[in-house]
């Protein structure tokens, strides 16, 4: 008895030291370049749950500048693409007028075990303004209510790192030769 009880709290030691916090943890892209003009698929990875309780909803917002949003099939979630009026339409691909785009991929009904990480992967047209930074603001909702908000983007010459919760950033790059345009 006294092997189990000293076992389990052992158990519990080791779980709480891999606990991850807001600190070392944070939502983040599978990539951070990209070339500026180009189709990229784009990885957002959401590290853990909230306070030892599982995610079940998530929330990107896209950057301005960036079209056609087509978000993968995510089994076990639904995937609600929230849309925006564009500024200034223009003539997408066949001459067709593009007047609105995605403002926010919204998944819900999925569960991501506070010790587990998912990804949520779509598929971009990116802005041709090379050396810009693009930031995709990451809100997670957990079963518990709580929501850890990655939506901080630097400001004065800070940097990314340097915030608790950064929005995910991705840099536009000058192409480097010809890509294929899927």
């Amino acid at each position: 008895m006294k092997s189990i009880t000293t076992t389990g709290a052992l158990s519990l030691v080791a779980a709480s030291l891999f606990q991850p916090s807001t600190a070392d943890a944070h939502a983040y892209l599978q990539i951070q370049t990209a070339s500026a003009g180009y189709r990229q698929d784009i990885e957002v990875r959401v590290p853990h749950g909230c306070s030892g309780q599982p995610t079940n909803e998530v929330r990107i917002q896209i950057p301005d500048g960036v079209t056609r949003v087509v978000p993968e099939i995510k089994p076990g979630w639904n995937v609600e693409m929230v849309m925006r009026t564009l500024d200034e339409p223009f003539k997408g691909e066949g001459g067709v007028m593009v007047t609105e785009t995605v403002d926010q991929l919204v998944y819900t009904g999925g569960n991501l075990p506070d010790l587990f990480f998912e990804k949520f992967t779509f598929r971009v047209a990116l802005p041709n303004t090379p050396n810009e930074t693009l930031y995709f603001k990451t809100v997670q909702k957990c079963s518990n209510g709580e929501e850890l908000r990655w939506i901080e983007v630097p400001e004065g010459g800070k940097k990314w790192f340097e915030y608790e919760y950064p929005a995910p950033p991705l840099l536009l790059t000058t192409p480097e030769g010809p890509q294929y345009p899927f």
